[in-house]
């Protein structure tokens, strides 16, 4: 944070051993009072490892997670997506419909509806391993497929009912009384399958017969999910005054729990490793939420926010994270450990197929195709020598800079110098990944306005220094903002002395972009902070303290939202940095020292609301620069 300049005034560096493509940036300190500031959710930060186009239009995805390749039925042809590319698997009828994919067998199963082909209401068995095809003609249109890999059994829903298919011989089995369309919900554990129909749900045994029918008190089912860990059955119904989440019990085959909505639910998804549902908001509003449900308890455990509204959510069960497609803005990442969140800038989906065995996750919108990967190492707010906790760097008044590591708990380790002369700087800022190496860099401004860039080594030290501009002596505030413009880039924002803010956009290879005007008026705050994602919807923030004391946080969202106070009497501190989650609870937080020499802890809420304090140091005075 910060504003005036001045040497006495404390400075940043940083050095971040990690990938921060995505949502990642430490903001830092100019002048006066100390800065700061790092931007990037406090979760983990996969990255977006392919991204192309397909023929035609995408109607359904399904994954095989043993040989990692994703299918998707598209315009009539089924097409294979692997190894950066697709290719066409069958031509498989002119109406789009679905597929599933047995990873065990290495077998696709997909609707086909094509009179010319001599296809019409049928479905195809492609085998990948000796490409030979079956067809199994069905009287009406085929509306729903689901696979039991354990037992090798499909199960494929038409008007005539629920059929059952050998998965070794293609032989179909009409299940007895199960006439009408339903949707499938199979439970490999068990041997069990759910058909969910209008106003009801059948239950299928391991032998292909319907052992019980539970009416809901419901208008239409919406959707479903099954917890073979915990033999649990979920299910959301449309009623007259909402939506209601249904519970069903896989031994006793009984509703077991019930739980109301005012809205609907259609945009959830069930962790079965951790028996937890995660709730989109469907509210009619531009900003949404999702809604965090403990499956034991049926009790809300957390509401996180999204700058959008919640499309779609997927789960990946094996690494315990989130994927959440929004209206705009991308897709929210939340991890599951600390519901801590992070942001891909990807198109919106309403399709995906998650690989749990190597952690993947393939996104479809229209043509277009996002291969996320998710074995990317979670980014850590001011990590400077790379034991994925947040540390401080401290410059004394000698021009030594210190490095203090965070131990990961809100505590410390103990400290080492990292540079001596820096009291020629008159702002020293951490962007974050500024050069794209995957390390964390800082700027650095001396007394004639050059602009150093001193890239960091990822393990407390630096690479050659590069000189990226000049001219900023103008400049009474600089501070990294993250990823501000959604380009996946960590920005820098700053303040002339006439009180502009500006956005100087990175280009991620140790450049600029032309900058843009992000406010006017500015010149009236004291302290001027990148705080990260603090409220945790998703999008960098900045906090800026005023001439009363008051501390207002700063929103970004294509622009600045209305401002929120998240404090007051802050005038009493004269330092205040955002090292992104120092405490551990995968939350951002706030660091600020008072005229005593105190270092507090302001630990976030992950929300709009007031931090709370701990001091977590003494004898900070002799700073002149805290990061």
């Amino acid at each position: 944070m910060s504003v005036a300049l001045d040497e006495t005034r404390p400075s940043k560096n940083l050095n971040q051993r990690r990938r921060l493509a995505a949502s990642t940036s430490v903001a830092a300190g100019l002048a006066l009072v100390l800065s700061l500031g790092m931007t990037a959710g406090p979760a983990s930060a996969d990255i977006v490892g392919d991204d192309f186009h397909i023929e035609g239009e995408a109607a359904s995805i399904a994954v095989n997670s043993t040989t990692d390749t994703a299918y998707i039925r598209s315009d009539g042809a089924v097409l294979r997506v692997k190894d950066r590319g697709s290719s066409q698997v069958k031509w498989v009828g002119d109406s789009p419909g679905v597929l599933a994919v047995n990873s065990a067998t290495n077998r696709l199963y997909v609707a086909s509806s094509d009179a010319s082909m001599m296809e019409r209401n049928a479905l195809v068995v492609i085998d990948e391993g000796t490409q030979e095809s079956t067809l199994i003609p069905f009287d009406s249109y085929v509306g729903d497929i689901a696979v039991n890999e354990k037992s090798n059994r499909v199960y494929v829903s038409t008007a005539a009912g629920i059929t059952v298919v050998d998965g070794a011989t293609n032989t179909p089995t009409l299940v007895a009384g199960s006439a009408g369309f339903g949707k499938i919900a199979v439970n490999p554990v068990s041997n069990k399958t759910y058909v969910l129909f209008s106003g009801g749900v059948r239950v299928i045994d391991a032998s292909g017969k319907i052992t019980s029918t539970l009416n809901v008190d419901g208008i239409d089912v919406l959707n479903w999910a099954v917890n073979p860990v915990k033999n649990k059955i979920y299910i959301t119904t449309k009623t007259i005054s909402g939506s209601s989440l249904i519970v069903i019990d896989g031994v006793s085959d009984t509703i077991t729990a019930t739980l109301s909505w005012d809205g609907p639910l259609e945009s959830w998804a069930l962790n079965p490793a951790t028996d937890k549902l995660y709730i989109g908001s469907a509210a009619a509003s531009n900003t949404g939420s999702v809604r965090i449900v403990d499956g034991t308890t049926m009790r809300e455990t957390a509401k996180i926010p999204t700058p959008t509204r919640v499309k779609k959510i997927v789960v990946n069960p094996t690494n315990n994270k989130i994927y959440v497609s929004m209206a705009d803005r991308g897709t929210t990442v939340i991890d599951g450990r600390n519901n801590g969140t992070t942001t891909l800038r990807i198109s919106p989906w309403l399709m995906a197929a998650v690989n749990p065995s190597n952690n993947k996750v393939y996104t479809v919108v229209n043509n277009h195709i996002s291969v996320i990967d998710g074995n990317t190492q979670p980014p850590v707010k001011n990590d400077y020598n790379g034991d994925r906790t947040a540390d401080v760097i401290a410059r004394d008044s000698a021009g030594l800079l210190w490095l203090y590591p965070g131990d990961g708990s809100g505590g410390w380790l103990p400290r080492q110098q990292v540079g001596q002369g820096w009291n020629i700087m008159t702002a020293i800022v951490a962007p974050g990944d500024f050069n794209g190496d995957g390390n964390a860099d800082v700027l650095a401004r001396d007394g004639s306005g050059l602009l150093w860039l001193y890239p960091g080594n990822g393990s407390s030290g630096w690479l050659s220094r590069v000189q990226v501009g000049s001219g900023w002596e103008s400049m009474t505030a600089i501070e990294g903002i993250g990823q501000f413009n959604d380009d996946e880039f960590v920005d820098i924002v700053a303040r002339s002395s006439e009180g502009w803010l500006f956005v100087y956009r990175g280009d991620g290879n140790g450049g600029w972009l032309p900058r843009y005007y992000a406010g006017f008026g500015w010149n009236g705050m004291s302290e001027i902070t990148g705080v990260g994602d603090f409220n945790m919807d998703s999008t960098p923030d900045l906090v800026a303290r005023d001439a009363a004391g008051a501390l207002q946080l700063y929103r970004n969202g294509s622009g600045w939202l209305p401002t929120q106070q998240i404090g007051q009497g802050w005038n009493v501190m004269n330092s205040l940095v955002g090292p992104g989650d120092f405490n551990g609870d995968g939350k951002a937080d706030i660091l600020a020292r008072n005229a005593a020499g105190e270092l507090w802890l302001y630990a976030g809420s992950g929300g709009a609301a007031w931090p709370t304090a701990t001091k977590v140091g003494t004898g900070w005075n002799v700073m002149t620069a805290i990061l």
